[in-house]
C-alpha cells in the first residue's frame, strides 16, 4: 500500500485569508459582484489567527540543570568510586480486581521515621558513603513534607560519617567530595 504524503494542515484563520484573499484579486474592485462578495464573506467572520509562540527558553533555574551537572561530576571525579541515580516514585498497574495497585520503586524496609531517598547515592575511595539531593539554584531550605523527609534522610547519613547533603550546583556537590 502506497503511503499518502505528509500534508501540513494550515489553521482555518490562515485558509480562509488566502481564500478570500485569491477571492479578492479575481472579483473587480467596485460594483454589484464587490458588494455580493464583501456582504457574503465579510472579514468579521474570518477565524482568529493562530498565537505566535516565542522562541523556547532553557531556564537556569531548573533541578534538571543541577541533576545533569552533578551526575557528570560523580561520572570522573576522582574520589567517586561508584554512583548511582535514583529516580524515585511509583507507578501504577490495572489490578484483577479492576482496581489500580501502586507499583513503588524501592521501599524503606527499616527506617526510624518517615524519610526519602537521595537523587545520588554513591561510595568515595575511602569507602564512605555519598548521599546528594539535587535542587534548583534558587532554593534555600525544606519547605513541605517531601523536602522535610530528605533532609531527615541525609541528616541520618551524615549522622554515620557519610559525605550526604542538598546540592544547588556543581560546585556545591563537589564541595561535598571534599
Amino acid at each position: 500500500m502506497a503511503r499518502r504524503p505528509l500534508r501540513f494542515k494550515e489553521p482555518p484563520g490562515i485558509t480562509q485569508r488566502k481564500n478570500r484573499a485569491w477571492l479578492d484579486m479575481m472579483i473587480p474592485k467596485a460594483g454589484e459582484q464587490r458588494e455580493r462578495f464583501e456582504s457574503r464573506f465579510p472579514e468579521s467572520d474570518l477565524a482568529p489567527l493562530p498565537v505566535k509562540r516565542g522562541p523556547r527558553v532553557e531556564h537556569a533555574d531548573l533541578e534538571k540543570h543541577v541533576l545533569a551537572a552533578v551526575g557528570e561530576l560523580l561520572a570522573v571525579h576522582p574520589k567517586v568510586l561508584w554512583a548511582v541515580r535514583i529516580n524515585s516514585g511509583a507507578a501504577s498497574y490495572e489490578a484483577q480486581t479492576g482496581k489500580f495497585r501502586p507499583i513503588f520503586f524501592h521501599i524503606w524496609v527499616r527506617a526510624p521515621e518517615p524519610m526519602r531517598m537521595a537523587d545520588f547515592i554513591g561510595s568515595d575511595t575511602e569507602g564512605r558513603l555519598i548521599l546528594m539531593e539535587a535542587k534548583k539554584p534558587s532554593w534555600t531550605k525544606p519547605t513541605d513534607k517531601r523536602e522535610e523527609e530528605q533532609a531527615k534522610f541525609l541528616a541520618l547519613a551524615r549522622g554515620v560519617g557519610a559525605r550526604a547533603g542538598f546540592v544547588r550546583s556543581v560546585d556545591d556537590a563537589a564541595r561535598l567530595l571534599v
